[in-house]
């Protein structure tokens, strides 16, 4: 999709005559730059000039927190796709598979109808991806600013009201506030992911974009190991769950302090713990938006470096869902009729080196 905010942007210090002396936003980071942040409070002034100052400095902190937001993933090689599990369990419980090179089953059911058993090697430059999804509060004001709607349904008690939404005067509003403000953005079609990252790239000058699926899926899986969920240690660890221990042929139940997930929707963004490279809720049971189309048989011929997807299709990939192992394609309209929380997205930054200095 063409970025249609693009004519708008700035680029400081190249550009003359670009930056206001006189804006009233201001922002501080230990690690974004105060040149990266001049560089944004410009191209809101630039592209929002009527907009109000309580909009703008919403816009920025969003933006500033989307660059701190980001986790480096340094590039590699990996075995995409369903690298298959024992066909016997030791521990009796699909959340808790330790991979070994004898396995000779699918991991998952679905990989044969959606693609995924076709292993295929896969080379990935470095690239960055954010830590968390983007979340309902910067989705709201990326649109607030843009003069966009509330993304979310208007309902009339438990049924949703088409072709109306929530206005932002409303006591509806201010329950909705209260009740997502650390919940993480719902969306009703795939645009609505791949505005907001573009939107931030063009008031950043930085290529944000939504990560690809192979990108995805090598993040999830620590930088491609053979991991089954995208947790702490690669299992699924519920609350009140137990496995079984064939070593002393005993069933062990989790302590609390080892919960690592949740049966249901993640209900506050970092609330379980993050993957290896610190990036969280990959296997929350919510879905994850990714730039490719689907394609079944597109595993078959995908190229080795830096899979793109095929170039086009009905349906977009998305990653992670209810059950789903880091493994699992979901193939998606790119377009619905209403607003689902199981369905969301974080933005990737598309560049080989990271957006901030590491020390």
């Amino acid at each position: 999709m063409k970025n249609k905010w693009l004519g708008f942007a700035c680029l400081l210090p190249l550009l003359s005559g670009c930056n206001d002396a006189n804006s009233s936003i201001s922002a501080s980071s230990d690690t974004v730059s105060k040149q990266q942040i001049d560089t944004i409070i410009t191209n809101i002034n630039k592209q929002y000039p009527d907009a109000s100052n309580e909009l703008k400095q919403n816009a920025l902190n969003t933006a500033v927190r989307a660059i701190e937001n980001l986790v480096f993933v340094k590039g590699g090689s990996f075995e995409m796709g369903d690298f298959g599990a024992p066909c016997e369990i030791p521990s009796v419980t699909r959340n808790r598979i330790d991979w070994s090179p004898d396995v000779k089953c699918l991991a998952s059911f679905s990989s044969a109808e959606t693609g995924a058993n076709k292993v295929h090697k896969v080379t990935l430059d470095s690239y960055s991806m954010s830590a968390y999804e983007t979340s309902f509060m910067d989705m709201e004001w990326m649109r607030q600013i843009n003069g966009l709607p509330v993304a979310d349904n208007k309902w009339d008690g438990y049924h949703i009201i088409e072709g109306e939404v929530v206005e932002r005067d409303s006591e509806d509003y201010e329950y909705l506030l209260t009740r997502k403000k650390n919940q993480s953005a719902g969306t009703k079609n795939w645009h609505q992911a791949k505005d907001y990252c573009q939107w931030l790239g063009n008031l950043t000058i930085l290529p944000f974009d939504l990560p690809t699926e192979a990108q995805w899926e090598y993040a999830a899986r620590n930088r491609g190991e053979k991991r089954y969920y995208a947790t702490n240690n690669g299992y699924l660890q519920y609350r009140n769950g137990q496995y079984f221990n064939p070593s002393t042929g005993y069933y062990i139940d989790y302590t609390d302090d080892e919960v690592n997930a949740g049966t249901g929707l993640e209900d506050s963004l970092g609330k379980w713990p993050a993957n290896p490279l610190g990036i969280y809720g990959m296997s929350n049971n919510i879905s994850e938006w990714t730039n490719d189309w689907y394609s079944p048989d597109y595993y078959q011929g995908s190229p080795e470096l830096n899979p793109q997807g095929p170039k086009s299709g009905e349906e977009k990939v998305m990653r992670d869902g209810k059950g789903s192992m880091t493994i699992n394609r979901v193939n998606k309209p790119i377009k619905r009729d209403s607003y689902y929380p199981s369905s969301s997205f974080r933005c990737s930054l598309q560049q080989k080196t990271p957006a901030i200095a590491l020390n």
